[in-house]
């Protein structure tokens, strides 16, 4: 694929796969962390094409291998925990949805759901037990499943909603559900090669119990809303306020603008006094002080949101998807629109992801000084282990879930 400018992200290229670029990690395969008592779920990715599903103890674990794991299709596959059952849906790689139970730390598959050929299911948002929304890549659907047994009740036709010329996928990304009422974003871009916004914010209001499409949001402001990559979307915080983060493409065309827009509680429209812009931040200490998206983040408490900010200044250029480590973690406040740098290891896009434990995060990292994954206490901003992982892993953790 040529390369038109050196934005394009890594996270574009390792996570949802437009093309393959080698080894990932600097290990290979090993022994898992044999716990029985497992409160994380990592993928590891090993390459381009390999990853492993593993368990670990967060709290005594030191090192995590592959052996206790399930191998899948590719390390940008989703993982999604409902009462303590694993789902993993093969995104860009495949056309399934895996429901799995965990025993004495190990995985046990359950069953399995085919979506259809040529579907690609990406992420699941969850009404109740029985009903879950599954958003789609390739035929911009969004599917009504019902998880329990794992049968598809309807397939739910997005056409209508897509925005450019001849364009009939406006690609569904990820939601939250509110007041009963399931809030959709779009990514609307032009193909998953070049990611060229196609119109600007998108997000549909679905009633979850009828699934009737009520109303389609748009907004000038910026563009491609939602994220992508399975498992993080959009953040509702405590006072039901929906925040909205729109990617602009990935920053890889200049003029495009990537920031959160808000959809206030009790409102059905975007906030008109609301934009809170990543492109306009000025980010001190790198070369342009500038940032170009906000990926991978999640949201903590009281307008806070820990999420990786893309530093085109950092990348090398040509840009290196493996050796680049131009993500860095801030605090965003939501609320007072500020951006607060925070002093943890740049990593590569292949390994962003992250949660929070008893109001710690637990960060996946593809570190200068290894990979793994990192402790950091936001109350006092201490780094445990300083910038070596305190927890080694076997490829880079791609994704981290809590279990």
């Amino acid at each position: 694929m040529k390369m038109k400018t050196h934005l394009l992200a890594a996270a574009v290229i390792g996570s949802v796969g437009l093309s393959g670029c080698g080894s990932d990690s600097d290990s290979s395969p090993s022994a898992g962390s044999g716990s029985q008592n497992i409160d994380t779920i990592v993928i590891n990715r090993v390459d381009s094409k390999t990853g492993f599903m593993v368990g670990m103890d967060s709290t005594t674990d030191t090192a995590v291998g592959n052996g206790n794991g399930v191998e899948l299709l590719s390390p940008s596959a989703g993982v999604f925990v409902y009462n303590k059952k694993v789902f993993v849906t093969d995104s860009l790689s495949g056309d399934n949805i895996t429901r799995y139970a965990v025993k004495d730390g190990s995985f046990i598959k359950e069953a399995k759901l085919s979506t259809g050929q040529n579907v690609q299911p990406g992420s699941i948002i969850w009404v109740n037990d029985t009903k879950a929304y599954v958003t789609t890549y390739q035929t911009g659907e969004l599917l009504v499943i019902n998880p329990q047994d794992m049968t598809i009740t309807k397939r739910m036709d997005l056409s209508d909603y897509a925005l450019g010329e001849g364009d009939t996928n406006p690609e569904p990304s990820s939601g939250v559900i509110r007041d009963g009422k399931l809030f959709l974003g779009l990514f609307q871009v032009d193909n998953f090669t070049s990611v060229k916004c196609q119109g600007g914010a998108s997000v549909l209001i679905i009633d979850a119990a009828t699934d009737e499409v009520e109303k389609h949001l748009q907004d000038d402001r910026t563009c491609s809303s939602g994220m992508l990559e399975p498992n993080k979307g959009l953040y509702l915080d405590e006072v039901g306020d929906i925040y909205v983060p729109n990617i602009a493409g990935y920053g890889y065309y200049p003029g495009t603008n990537s920031g959160f827009l808000r959809i206030r509680n009790g409102a059905e429209e975007f906030d008109p006094d609301y934009y809170f812009s990543v492109s306009d931040l000025t980010i001190t200490g790198v070369p342009g002080e500038k940032a170009s998206y906000p990926y991978q983040g999640i949201y903590a408490a009281d307008g806070i949101l820990y999420s990786n900010l893309y530093l085109p200044g950092l990348s090398s250029n040509p840009p290196d998807y493996v050796k680049d480590k131009n993500y860095k973690l801030f605090k965003l406040d939501l609320h007072n629109q500020t951006a607060t740098a925070i002093d943890v290891p740049n990593t590569a896009g292949w390994a962003a992801d992250m949660s929070i434990k008893d109001g710690k995060l637990l960060l996946g990292r593809l570190a200068n000084a290894g990979q793994g994954l990192f402790w950091y206490d936001p109350s006092d901003g201490t780094l445990k282990g300083d910038q070596t992982p305190s927890i080694t892993t076997a490829g880079s953790p791609h994704v981290v879930v809590d279990f």
